[in-house]
Order: structure tokens, then C-alpha cells, then sequence
């Protein structure tokens, strides 16, 4: 399951590979929200300092017990060229949320613990 902080890494990684200066560039964030077996192609257009608080009200949003959001693809245009700052697409859905907290989902990076109070849950 991925975070926001993910996502942010991943552009700013993005962002040196292709020796550009953050601050003087338009972001547009490509997403795609899927329901019943299609998915409806959005954007959004934001400055660096509101990277965040978009890929926040992107997903606050649009996600729901019935549907997936895609964060598919952000992109600057630099010299005329369209420049792609993600490695990657990221998934958001309540149902992976849900087998996360309860324990169920486990993957290469967290073993499965999480801490409710004092007491682990497995």
C-alpha cells in the first residue's frame, strides 16, 4: 500500500534525474478513478508547493468502497518537451486499506505487525 509521501519521493527523484528546478515548473497530475470495470481519465494542474495537498483531495475525492484511484502519471512541460517525473502508477483502494489494518495484507517491505495501543496485532 502506498502514501502520498510515496508518490511525493517518487517526483522529486523525477525531478534531479531531469536537472530541474521545481519551483518554476506547472505539474499536472494524471489519475484515473475505476468503478465497475472502467475507469474515467481526470487531471488536475498545481505548482510544487501544492503537489500534496492535490494528491491529498485527489483521493479524499474520488476514492470510495467501490472504486480504485489511479495516480497514473505527473508530468511538467520542460522546453517544449513533456517530461514524466513518475517511475511508476500508484493504486489507492479502501479494500487494501482495510486488509492493512486488520493485518491481512503483507508485503516484501512490512511484516504484517501493526500496533494498535500496546498490543501487536499479527
Amino acid at each position: 500500500m502506498f502514501t502520498v509521501s510515496d508518490i511525493l519521493t517518487d517526483i522529486n527523484r523525477g525531478c534531479m534525474a531531469n536537472n530541474m528546478i521545481e519551483d518554476c515548473f506547472s505539474y499536472r497530475i494524471v489519475f484515473f478513478v475505476n468503478e465497475n470495470g472502467k475507469g474515467l481519465k481526470q487531471y488536475i494542474d498545481t505548482s510544487y508547493s501544492g503537489l500534496r495537498k492535490a494528491l491529498e483531495s485527489i483521493i479524499r475525492n474520488n476514492l470510495s468502497v467501490t472504486n480504485t484511484i489511479v495516480i497514473a502519471e505527473t508530468t511538467v512541460l520542460k522546453n517544449g518537451k513533456c517530461v514524466y517525473l513518475q517511475s511508476r502508477s500508484y493504486s489507492f483502494s479502501l479494500d487494501g486499506y482495510f486488509k492493512q489494518i486488520s493485518g491481512e495484507c503483507k508485503d516484501g517491505s512490512r511484516n504484517g505487525n501493526f500496533m494498535y495501543g500496546r498490543y501487536a496485532v499479527k
